[in-house]
């Protein structure tokens, strides 16, 4: 197994313990899925470089040796029960390039985003995609935030879109071709 791989399985690891650990009015259905779970995450990890998934697994690290559970924080964050747990200025250019990324997604695969995706508009809750990834995004170190920038910076100014690389990996691991042949699919079963 190549190292960035590596890298993905220990923080997959790592996450899934806390996620497993996380106690919520409503559970996540995927909370009962660990494949589920890490397909999902997998593909936006393969995304990362490996300089970015090495400080974020020391991020992992770091919060298990502290007893703290990163995934307990972004869903407290997401429901605004606990107050921010960073300021970091790169977080709303992040959050900013990346809700651009999927108003792309959502106009070019409208079934499939409406299937898969956390939706833009504001529903005054934790389930708007801007205020799920400020959340998690909080939950990282200063370091993995600058990286996490610069990489979704780069791949913005060459008019790419990570977003939609990581949804076609991740339509390609459910059994379609890419992501159009996905939305035909899905668009016949309405």
């Amino acid at each position: 197994m190549e190292i960035h791989q590596l890298i993905i399985q220990k923080i997959l690891d790592s996450e899934w313990k806390m996620f497993r650990s996380v106690r919520s009015a409503t559970p996540a259905s995927c909370q009962n899925s660990p494949d589920t779970f890490r397909k999902i995450r997998a593909s936006i990890y393969d995304c990362w470089t490996e300089e970015m998934l090495e400080s974020y697994l020391t991020d992992l690290k770091l919060a298990e040796e502290k007893g703290r559970n990163l995934i307990t924080e972004k869903y407290a964050r997401m429901d605004n029960l606990i107050p921010p747990l960073s300021h970091h200025p790169m977080i709303e250019k992040i959050v900013e390039i990346e809700a651009g990324w999927q108003l792309e997604i959502k106009k070019r695969y409208p079934v499939l985003y409406d299937k898969t995706c956390r939706g833009t508009d504001p529903t005054g809750d934790g389930s708007n995609f801007s205020i799920y990834l400020r959340s998690e995004l909080e939950t990282y170190g200063d370091n993995t935030i600058e990286l996490y920038y610069k990489n979704v910076k780069k791949a913005d100014d060459r008019k790419e879109n990570l977003a939609l690389l990581m949804l076609e990996q991740l339509v390609k691991q459910s059994g379609y071709n890419d992501a159009a042949h996905a939305e035909r699919i899905l668009s016949s079963r309405r």
